[in-house]
């Protein structure tokens, strides 16, 4: 850890070199989040201009969300699964060591 609290590429590698990299799941995030809403915003557009029923929003938005936000989300859904794994791991071990002292 840097003194300004951010791990550096080769400390993150350190602690254990599954870790993903928080910073590139934040943009991550961020990218599916602007994708997502110019697309609703879009096919909403659209779906006015044209003049048909609105229930067809719904259906875009269901089409949008299985298309395009899951599979953008997906590597974030599985570091935070490897996370939780990591995490519970430690806890593991450290109730293991715990009880070897004492």
């Amino acid at each position: 850890m840097t003194p300004e609290g951010r791990d550096s590429h080769g400390d993150r590698e350190e602690l254990h070199p599954e870790t993903p990299d928080s910073y590139a799941l934040r943009r991550r995030v961020l990218l599916a989040a602007v994708v997502t809403f110019a697309l609703y915003l879009a096919s909403t557009v659209v779906i006015f201009a044209l003049g048909v029923s609105r229930a067809w929003i719904v259906l875009a938005l269901v089409v949008i969300f299985f298309a395009v936000t899951r599979p953008l989300m997906s590597p974030v859904f599985a570091a935070l699964r490897l996370r939780r794994r990591l995490a519970f791991q430690a806890f593991l071990e450290m109730r293991e060591q715990e009880q070897d002292r004492g």
